[in-house]
This record gives structure tokens, sequence and C-alpha cells, in this order.
């Protein structure tokens, strides 16, 4: 079975637990470690004219703004949900798919911030690391709005309409 037949298969507890491990989890491990890592590249290359200059204060931004996102999921929508109470699902569902346009209006940002990942010549192995981490994390925050939007919450609409 393919990942993405699994996901179009699976319950919505299951599809649930899914998220909350594959993508709630992973963005609390990943936000930390590359706020850690653009700090260091901002006051080490500070003086350079590639460096992304104020990476650092968006990222916990996006930081916050996921936490609290993840928080309302996990403490108010995936619960409703799982106790099949789809039709008052549909007000937090439209809170959080507006939320997801804020996410996605702050990848747009990172990705100003950082040239489009464009490291400079010579850039050093923690900017390398710091742009794969981006990399990996905007991949990862898009299939996390995708799955939700496109799956979850598109099988909670369809069965409250």
């Amino acid at each position: 079975m393919t990942p993405q037949t699994w996901v179009e298969e699976a319950t919505e507890e299951e599809l649930i637990e899914h998220i909350l491990n594959r993508y709630h989890d992973t963005h609390r491990d990943q936000l930390p470690e590359m706020i850690r890592l653009a700090q260091r590249v901002e006051r080490v290359h500070s003086g350079h004219p590639d460096c992304p200059t104020g990476l650092s204060a968006h990222l916990e931004a996006m930081q916050a703004e996921l936490e609290n996102h993840m928080a309302k999921e996990e403490q108010i929508l995936f619960p409703m949900i799982v106790r099949g109470i789809s039709g008052m699902a549909r007000g937090p569902i439209s809170v959080m798919r507006s939320e997801h346009d804020d996410h996605a209006a702050a990848l747009a940002r990172l990705e100003k911030l950082t040239n489009q990942l464009r490291l400079p010549e010579g850039a050093c192995n923690t900017w390398r690391r710091l742009y794969e981490e981006i990399g990996q994390f905007r991949q990862d925050l898009r299939d996390h709005i995708d799955t939700e939007n496109n799956v979850l919450f598109a099988r909670i609409d369809g069965l409250s309409a």
C-alpha cells in the first residue's frame, strides 16, 4: 500500500494519530534546532550581504504560531472529530484553514529571507545545515497542511454538508 493510499483509506482517528506523530511532533523537534542554527548564522555572518537577517526572529514567530495552532487542533478540533461531532467541527475547521493560509504566507516570507534557500558561495557548514533543515521543514509543513485540508478536513466537510 502506498503512503497516499494509506492516507486515503485511514480512519479519521488513524489519520489524526498520523498527523500528531508525523507532523506535530516533527515540527516541535525541527523549529528549536532551526532557530539555534539561524541565530548562529546571523551572529557569525552579520556582515555578509546574503546573511538571512531576521530569520531567527521569523522562525521564533512561526514556532509560536504553529504551537498555538497545533494546541487548538490537539485540544479542541481533533477530540471533536474522534468523538464524531463533525457538524460542530465546521467552525474550528474554518479557523484552521485560515491559519493554514497564514502558515503559507509565513513560508513565503521564509523563502524571501533565505533567497529561496540559495546558499552564497563558500557558505559554512552551519549555514548549509540550516538551509537543509529549513528545506525539510518547508516540505513537512506543506505536506501537513495538505493532509489536513485535502484529506481530513475535506472528509469532515463532506460528512457535515
